[in-house]
């Protein structure tokens, strides 16, 4: 029992040590940032400082130390600066150097002092104890920005530009005229810029109001303050504690002040004021003489508009410009090519060459209207000159560059646009006109191989013309003579025959045989006297010409014919195919006239070596190992017709079976394929 009573003490005693919140502000900011993100209770009793109802929260003060409180809407009515509160919230450090509070719940107290800050200098502005903390510190007043979340000073701590947070007033403006251009005390908040990995970036400062920015009363008197030349300033006889007056001319305006020329040099003039002084103002400027790069600036406290004057004419600058750190601050004007532009943080800036020296032109954005400009324009700048330094002390024999800040788009002036040809324009035009050479080249090489095979065409068309005609004037001569004569000869060896009679056994016999010999003669002619006036062979692949000439001859009988082509059909020699269609014609009319046969079937077969030729018939057949009868050449003038083209010559038959043909001819033959014809 005394041991359970122990356990239940112990997990009692933690659970109570794991909720005790945290009571100051130093234990908060003691969090590590892993720890800060678990949200740890804290109760805090503190003062209110710095009051932003917009994001909302305020800084808590506990008398030690000071810290960030995000609080739960809505925001209270009564909380006050110097108020005295009781916070109930968790541990952050969302966007925070320290860990801060959210999600508090507060309750007003009363109202009380704000605390003693801490006096800090330039050495401990960077010092990470000052996150958050309540302080004060001497600065110049030199600016105001706008338009952010609250109302922005731009002060200056020792040459280095900080800027400091109000709440909005109405008199805001009034009251930052009043200090502009002074040294001044002021009380706030030390904040801290940081990235996304909470590393300290800048310092920034919160400060509750006006009445927190104390001035730094002088013991000089107004007219006291001696009437200097601008290039005067800063000399051993000035300091920058002490007021100078200077007297000149503005050249130009721009935010935060104005450029003033005397008869010595220029210089910038911050001005006391968002006042514009319009160029040509001819002004008294008193303020206090401050460090910059090349030659001092002058922060005004006073500026006294004397009369309008002439806007003082702009220095010319000739094309071989090189660096002059001696007109820094200068009104100038060039003549330079204009290369291109770029847009900056609040400015266009035109990047420009003069002969060889490059240069950047500055408009500000504000007043940048759009201006019409190409690359490789002519134009004609007028603007302040401000020399450029990479080296880390600005001495004058140090200067590697420069910019010219131009008052807005009337400051440039277009002299000459840039030719038309531009070096892109140039690059396209001679890729068109290569890609259009390589057309018309690709073009005429088409064209060139497309008449070459019009001309083979053609070339051929004559030739079979003109093998056509010899054709037909040979099938007419052979007609009118040779036909004619062996048609004669035959009626004469007739009647001889006729007269001799069998009696005469050995003559009657030798004049018959003569008489079949002239007769297949005759045929022989006439079938070629056919073969010349019929062009198929010439214009029509052989299976078309076999096809029709064997259908116009299977006709004529009562029999069928069955043809078939087998492969790809290859070109042939006219010669072999002419042999190859007389030997399938002769073979149908010995099957047709002495076979008697009802069916042929004709096969023609291309193969990858070679053409088979294939003639079989269902006649009567003959025995094939006997000789031909006398007086019948078919057979032999078949086989003479296969030698002359060098092919392979079967044939097999016997009685009452049919008798079935064979020519096989390989492309290797010489007399197989065509020759070759070349064209020019």
């Amino acid at each position: 029992m005394f041991k359970i009573l122990l356990v239940l003490l112990t997990m009692t005693s933690l659970a109570f040590a794991e909720e005790k919140p945290l009571r100051t502000i130093e234990a908060v900011r003691a969090l590590s940032h892993e720890e800060a993100a678990k949200g740890l209770q804290a109760v805090i009793e503190g003062t209110a400082l710095f009051l932003d109802s917009k994001r909302p929260g305020f800084i808590i003060h506990d008398g030690t130390s000071s810290c960030w409180c995000a609080i739960k809407l809505p925001f209270p009515d009564n909380l006050k600066l110097g108020s005295r509160v009781r916070v109930i919230g968790q541990t952050n450090i969302e966007l925070s150097y320290f860990a801060n509070i959210v999600q508090a719940k507060t309750e007003v107290l009363g109202q009380g002092p704000l605390p003693e800050p801490r006096h800090v200098t330039r050495q401990d502005l960077f010092s990470p104890w000052i996150d958050a903390q309540w302080v004060e510190i001497e600065a110049i007043v030199v600016g105001t920005e706008e338009g952010g979340f609250s109302y922005t000073l731009v002060l200056d701590i020792d040459g280095k530009t900080f800027k400091a947070d109000l709440p909005f007033q109405a008199d805001n403006a009034r009251r930052a005229a009043a200090l502009m251009q002074r040294r001044v005390i002021l009380r706030g908040i030390s904040g801290t810029v940081v990235n996304q990995n909470k590393q300290m970036t800048d310092r920034h400062f919160l400060i509750p109001s006006f009445d927190q920015i104390m001035p730094i009363e002088t013991n000089l008197k107004e007219d006291s303050a001696p009437l200097k030349k601008i290039n005067a300033l800063l000399q051993s006889d000035n300091s920058q504690e002490d007021i100078s007056k200077v007297e000149g001319i503005v050249t130009q305006h721009r935010s935060g002040g104005f450029y003033l020329r005397d008869e010595t040099a220029s210089t910038f003039v911050h001005a006391t004021a968002n006042a514009v002084y319009p160029p040509g103002s001819h002004v008294e400027v008193e303020g206090f003489a401050t460090v910059a790069a090349f030659r001092p600036i002058l922060r005004a406290v006073k500026i006294r508009i004397m009369d309008q004057a002439q806007i003082p004419s702009a220095i010319p600058l000739n094309t071989d410009l090189g660096i002059q750190p001696k007109l820094h601050n200068e009104l100038v004007t060039l003549n330079c090519e204009f290369l291109a532009m770029r847009v900056g943080g609040q400015e266009n800036i035109l990047q420009c060459r003069s002969g060889n020296t490059y240069f950047e032109a500055w408009i500000p954005t504000p007043n940048a209207d759009p201006i019409p400009l190409e690359p490789r324009d002519l134009i004609q700048i007028t603007g302040i000159y401000e020399a450029t330094t990479t080296h880390p002390m600005p001495r004058m024999e140090w200067a590697d560059g420069f910019r010219v800040h131009l008052a807005g788009a009337d400051a440039v002036t277009v002299l000459r646009k840039a030719p038309w040809w531009t070096l892109e324009r140039l690059l396209l035009a001679l890729g068109i006109a290569m890609a259009a050479i390589l057309a018309f080249l690709i073009w005429t090489s088409l064209l060139r191989r497309r008449v070459a095979a019009q001309t083979q065409i053609i070339t051929r068309q004559v030739e079979r013309e003109v093998v056509k005609d010899e054709r037909q004037r040979i099938a007419r001569e052979l007609h009118d003579t040779l036909e004619q004569d062996l048609t004669g000869l035959s009626m004469q060896l007739e009647n001889a025959t006729e007269e001799i009679g069998e009696a005469n056994g050995p003559a009657y016999r030798s004049l018959t045989l003569v008489h079949r010999m002239l007769q297949h003669c005759r045929l022989e002619a006439r079938a070629s006297v056919s073969d010349l006036r019929n062009p198929d062979v010439l214009v029509r692949h052989l299976p078309e010409a076999m096809r029709e000439s064997l259908n116009e001859k299977i006709r004529e009988t009562n029999a069928t014919l069955d043809f078939s082509v087998e492969g790809s059909p290859q070109p042939l020699r006219s010669t072999t195919q002419n042999h190859l269609l007389r030997i399938a014609r002769e073979a149908l009319t010995n099957a047709l006239r002495h076979g008697k046969a009802s069916h042929v079937r004709c096969n023609l077969s291309y193969a990858v070596d070679g053409v088979t030729l294939e003639v079989e018939d269902n006649g009567h057949g003959f025995d094939s190992t006997q000789p031909p009868p006398v007086g019948h050449f078919g057979l032999t003038g078949m086989r003479e017709r296969a030698n002359k083209i060098q092919s392979q010559f079967f044939l097999s038959s016997n009685p009452d079976t049919g008798t079935k043909i064979r020519v096989y001819l390989p492309y290797s033959s010489p007399e197989a394929l065509p020759i070759e014809r070349k064209f020019p």
